[in-house]
């Protein structure tokens, strides 16, 4: 077994894996088949061929978080943290094995993962905040009124910074793509584009943008 927290050679492979985009699965699914995967990451075990409970999804749940990194890898040059976008990928949905909200159980999940990996306090932070907030942006830019300075605010809030809102946007689209023929699309993306781009200049000083949102 490796060493708690893992050698930052290990959590390197590891990231390397996540990047490496479809040629990923079947390594996992080596990983699993020999009883591997859930030496490194116990955590996997809550979510293994865990069926999702919103048919949006194609994928169990074990099999969507790897198909939402696979996603992930096509969008590191976005970021300046790929390595944090790809493990999150891989964590965002581990709360789906533990009662009550996913997102909210599965933050501190994340942080125990991360933590276990290598990461310092910072970048597990981050993680945390990554996984907690996964959905915010898809929900607020379809369900909220984005011309509602009080909407940007509250995300600005929630992410902190101009570079985990950044990540979380990467995700946001990593984890949509990964869930179904029907759960993103141009107007969608566009609608989370145009969120992202008020919360990027709040967090930045700036006042937001004036106009009205965009719609389907």
């Amino acid at each position: 077994p490796l060493p708690v927290p893992w050698p930052p050679e290990a959590r390197e492979a590891f990231v390397a894996l996540l990047d490496a985009g479809a040629p990923t699965i079947p390594v996992w699914e080596t990983l699993e088949a020999e009883g591997l995967l859930t030496l490194l990451l116990p955590e996997w075990e809550r979510v293994r061929c865990l069926p999702q409970r919103n048919a949006v999804h194609t994928w169990t749940v074990d099999r969507h978080l790897v198909e939402t990194a696979v996603r992930a890898a096509a969008l590191t040059r976005r970021v300046d943290r790929p390595d944090l976008l790809l493990v999150a990928a891989l964590l965002h949905d581990l709360g789906k094995g533990l009662p009550g909200d996913h997102a909210v159980a599965g933050a501190p999940v994340a942080r125990a993962v991360a933590a276990r990996l290598g990461f310092g306090a910072h970048d597990t932070a981050v993680l945390a905040t990554l996984v907690r907030h996964h959905l915010l942006l898809i929900e607020t830019a379809t369900r909220r009124d984005l011309d509602d300075p009080e909407t940007v605010t509250a995300v600005a809030r929630a992410v902190g910074t101009v570079r985990t809102l950044g990540l979380l946007h990467a995700l946001t689209e990593a984890d949509a793509r990964a869930t179904g023929p029907a759960a993103w699309s141009a107007w969608r993306g566009a609608l989370v584009d145009g969120l992202v781009a008020r919360v990027a200049d709040r967090l930045a000083g700036e006042p937001v943008p004036d106009g009205p949102a965009t719609r389907p």
